[in-house]
């Protein structure tokens, strides 16, 4: 879905010359608990020696300017087509995290979500106006029967942690 959701949003800046468009991605995992970016390869590659936390930080906070929430030094790339999303979205995808258990050779243990920020502008009209539009694209982990995959160690872990926030996703 989310490849063909990007090709979509490719054809229709195609379709409209009299519009000018920017589009930024990107690619947020929540992975027990924690956020992490995947668009980031120095977050993702690296953690501060000393006390094994990664050295960014990814918070989420209510922007005063619009009331939105976003999550604080979460990185948005610039795509300009629909190539460039379409990687964006392989780099992510390379760095989610996924283990192998009994029913799965590769599980994907996190729930990602793809962010696609789109500012739009008239060419033609002479305001100068700019809409922003956010698309966010939600990868969600399966729930997992403990018994059935017959999971241990850190991968029990994992499996803990994805069931909790489903959990909690249903009540949202």
């Amino acid at each position: 879905l989310i490849p063909r959701s990007l090709s979509h949003i490719f054809k229709v800046i195609t379709s409209r010359p009299q519009m000018a468009y920017n589009i930024r991605l990107s690619f947020l995992e929540i992975y027990n608990e924690t956020f992490r970016d995947l668009l980031d390869d120095a977050q993702s590659n690296s953690a501060n020696a000393t006390n094994g936390q990664r050295e960014y930080e990814l918070t989420v906070q209510e922007d005063a300017k619009t009331g939105s929430v976003v999550v604080r030094g979460l990185r948005q790339v610039l795509v300009r087509n629909e190539e460039e999303a379409l990687n964006c979205l392989f780099v992510g995808e390379m760095n989610r995290t996924i283990a192998e258990h009994q029913l799965n050779d590769a599980s994907t243990r996190s729930h990602c979500i793809l962010t696609a920020h789109i500012e739009s502008r008239s060419l033609v009209e002479s305001d100068e106006k700019i809409r922003y539009s956010k698309l966010n694209l939600v990868d969600l982990a399966g729930s997992e029967r403990v018994s059935k995959t017959q999971s241990s160690g850190t991968v029990l872990n994992e499996a803990k942690y994805i069931n909790k926030s489903l959990t909690f996703l249903e009540q949202v």
